[in-house]
């Protein structure tokens, strides 16, 4: 009976074993080729850099590939899983101002990690391949960290079938590619920091009591990305009135391709007069519409579009305060994260 036991005791202990250590195997992963749009002319050498880092981890079990990611969609990116079997795919993009670290993983077909670290933090002069070194390996442990903590985003196109439909049947020509890496250049443009600027044009709307009036807004804003869906935001806007605001902002997880949609609620304060017009807004006896008072307070919601470009990311917005009366604010211009 005892012998049964022990046996039965080995047994378990040696499965435990085994499943553990199944549960701790090296995750593979392909590195790509690396993209240098500068003068270094370090694809190579950083893309065996990064295989041995991705050794040193102990983590992961890297293997050079030979075959970049032809197209930036969760169809190619599993297609190129399942050819080079393996469970990631990572690359590095350098670019004169930074140098971003790329990492997708299987378990998270439609979702990408990426860490940017800029270049143009020193002169010229002084940027050297020691420099570049430091701000990769930044990157590279970046990236490690965010991958433990399955800090992913989303794939362009992850909830579009259309998109899904075409990327499956279309093929994978040289125009593919090159938009691929203006997308891959985007992507790590908009990661190197969670703080924007923004300046915009439109019109705002006033009406109180008997009268209303429309004026043309110019408006600058900065904002910081709290989490990969929430920001915060700070702004000025200036027509009949200076307004100043604060506000929050939800990125709507819908079926986007590229565009983001968000909604937004703001607390806007009259900081000053600036012109006084025959209509809502001025001491006007004969419509009785006696002109905001400085510290008057509005809120209401908002709902706001994005849409990325080179360098920049064009926002529409169309918000509706209430208060001493009610303002409507529909306003268009760029965004830049720094």
């Amino acid at each position: 009976m005892k012998t049964r036991f022990y046996l039965l005791i080995g047994l378990v202990l040696v499965l435990s074993q085994h499943f553990a250590k199944a549960d701790t195997q090296p995750l593979k992963v392909a590195v790509l080729p690396s993209t240098d749009s500068t003068t270094y002319n370090l694809g190579t050498p950083l893309q065996k850099a990064l295989e041995r880092l991705y050794q040193e981890t102990g983590s992961y079990l890297p293997s050079l590939s030979e075959e970049p990611l032809q197209g930036f969609t969760p169809i190619e990116v599993s297609r190129a899983m399942r050819n080079q079997n393996v469970g990631a795919l990572s690359f590095v993009l350098l670019e004169p101002e930074r140098i971003s670290v790329f990492l997708f993983d299987y378990d998270h077909p439609l979702q990408f990690i990426v860490s940017s670290k800029t270049l143009d933090d020193v002169p010229a002069s002084a940027l050297d391949s020691a420099h570049i070194e430091t701000k990769f390996r930044a990157a590279f442990k970046e990236v490690l960290r965010f991958h433990k903590e399955e800090r992913f985003q989303e794939l362009p196109g992850a909830r579009s079938e259309r998109v899904a439909t075409y990327m499956k049947h279309s093929r994978q020509d040289k125009k593919i590619a090159d938009e691929t890496r203006v997308l891959f250049r985007e992507l790590a443009s908009q990661t190197d920091s969670p703080l924007y600027l923004g300046a915009q044009i439109g019109m705002s709307r006033f009406r109180s009591q008997n009268t209303s009036s429309s004026t043309v807004t110019f408006g600058v804003n900065a904002g910081y990305q709290i989490k990969p869906r929430i920001s915060a935001e700070l702004g000025v806007a200036a027509s009949t009135y200076l307004i100043g605001s604060l506000g929050a902002r939800y990125a709507l997880p819908f079926k986007e391709e590229i565009v983001k949609l968000s909604i937004g609620l703001d607390v806007a304060s009259v900081v000053a007069s600036i012109t006084q017009n025959s209509g809502y807004g001025s001491p006007n006896l004969t419509y009785n519409s006696p002109p905001l008072k400085n510290g008057s307070f509005f809120v209401g919601p908002g709902i706001f579009f994005d849409i990325p470009l080179l360098g920049a990311v064009l926002r529409g917005d169309l918000r509706f305060y209430t208060g001493n009366g009610t303002i409507i604010v529909g306003t268009y211009g760029f965004v830049y994260y720094l």
